[in-house]
């Protein structure tokens, strides 16, 4: 994974132990039977602990370390196998804590214990990919010029356009290919809309953008 990774997961490992050390070793806080907010609910403890673990894993790897080797194989593997680290992470919990009840012969912890790592999930894939994440849209219409103008107006993002055909009309049309964040996602359906009302849009989650698409 190269030096700066190496760097980075070794520094993260370090906060990591040296937190958890001054937590347990050094505050007056014992964690041991219960959390300091949310006492002995299972429940809160198992959102709001995935909720802080999510924050610290998506961080770490925003800025490319990783605090534990599962983290590093979703890493490796995650986008190979069309995946986001999070939901890696998730799936390989899930049949950790399936094998742990089946061994232990007990469910409570290890059903909390999935609630966590869905609560975390979520929150390593938002920190990790960013608040702008992006996403396509596919644009079939037979108004191209209208949309493309209206699309160029309000973002200035670079638009590709394919001549395509309908296989049922067999008629021409025009496919729009149009790249924006999640906020702006609902703008381009109202540009479509507004434009051509039988238009056929899809929207998709981009894993990653490079180049400026001009």
């Amino acid at each position: 994974m190269g030096i700066s990774f190496t760097v980075y997961s070794i520094y993260s490992v370090m906060i990591y132990s040296i937190t958890a050390w001054l937590i347990t070793d050094i505050l007056p806080v014992d964690v041991s039977i219960a959390s300091p907010l949310a006492e002995s609910d299972l429940l809160l403890c198992a959102i709001f602990g995935g909720l802080i673990s999510g924050i610290g894993s998506g961080l770490t790897i925003r800025f490319g370390g990783a605090i534990d080797g599962i983290e590093i194989l979703a890493i490796l593997f995650a986008k190979k196998l069309n995946l986001s680290v999070g939901t890696f992470v998730m799936g390989y919990n899930i049949i950790l804590y399936v094998i742990a009840g089946l061994l232990k012969e007990s469910w409570i912890l290890p059903l909390y214990s999935i609630i966590t790592y869905a609560s975390a999930l979520k929150t390593v894939d938002f920190i990790a990919e960013g608040l702008d994440k992006a996403k396509s849209a596919m644009i079939i219409t037979n108004k191209p010029k209208e949309i493309c103008d209206a699309l160029s107006s309000e973002f200035g993002n670079g638009i590709t356009i394919m001549n395509v055909k309908g296989y049922y009309s067999d008629k021409d049309k025009t496919l729009i290919y149009f790249v924006v964040n999640r906020f702006q996602i609902n703008k381009v359906r109202n540009i479509v809309l507004e434009n051509d009302t039988s238009a056929y849009v899809t929207i998709t989650e981009v894993a990653d953008v490079l180049g400026n698409g001009k």
